[in-house]
């Protein structure tokens, strides 16, 4: 059975999940599928038009295969760029994963794939008692964890993974993107991480300082088969 999608995940906030998932769209567009990518809570945004427009939201919109609007590929969006769960609350909102699923397949109709980008890490709080680990479960969809390399790297994405396999989740497999220019011993980071990771290495990211995103696919064939 073909995947559908995936659920992208990162080791911590501003870690590169958008950088990442804006890649593998463009990647997957590069094989002929017809692709979407879906953000479904967001914080941090701009009223524009009258409109609340989230910068990750707008890149994946961007580089889907077809045109959406924000709120079909964006259920939940709050201005404060703060925790979800604490934005929710104050805007007096409750995340329903219920709509967020009736919004994802409202899109699984039209296209090949479905890139997911979740709002942090693994662990962050969506509701009082839900966790962005609950909706990936709700979706049943596997994870790609995008690592940041960096120092502290290897005890956030052991940890990571194996809070997904133990609930029992599919993981993908994994993304070293370079986030810090002068990290010290990448390679022997990465190469301790691939050793220590159960799950495959797919890509590799070099640190961005143009505007022109590159990437290093190691095992793209798990992701287009």
């Amino acid at each position: 059975m073909m995947t559908i999608g995936w659920f992208v995940t990162g080791t911590d906030t501003e870690i590169g999940k958008t950088t990442f998932s804006t890649l593998l769209l463009d990647s997957l567009k590069e094989n002929g599928f017809k692709v979407v990518g879906f953000k479904p809570v967001a914080s941090g945004a701009k009223w524009i038009n009258g409109e609340l427009i989230n910068d990750d939201v707008n890149q994946l919109r961007e580089h889907s295969t077809n045109h959406y609007t924000t709120n079909q590929i964006n259920p939940y969006c709050f201005e404060p760029a703060i925790a979800p769960h604490i934005a929710a609350k104050e805007a007096q909102v409750n995340i329903d994963f219920e709509l967020i699923k009736r919004s994802f397949d409202s899109l699984i109709g039209n296209v090949d794939k479905v890139v997911i980008e979740g709002a942090g890490g693994i662990l962050v709080p969506l509701h009082d008692h839900l966790l962005t680990i609950d909706l990936c479960e709700f979706l049943a969809l596997p994870v790609i964890i995008v690592v940041g390399m960096r120092l502290g790297c290897i005890n956030h994405a052991l940890l990571t993974e194996k809070c997904i396999l133990n609930r029992g989740i599919q993981v993908s497999g994994w993304v070293a993107n370079c986030v810090d220019p002068n990290m010290s011993r990448y390679s022997e980071n990465l190469k301790t991480l691939t050793q220590l990771m159960t799950t495959p290495l797919l890509a590799e990211i070099p640190y961005q300082n143009t505007n022109k995103k590159t990437i290093t696919w190691l095992n793209k064939e798990v992701l287009i088969k």
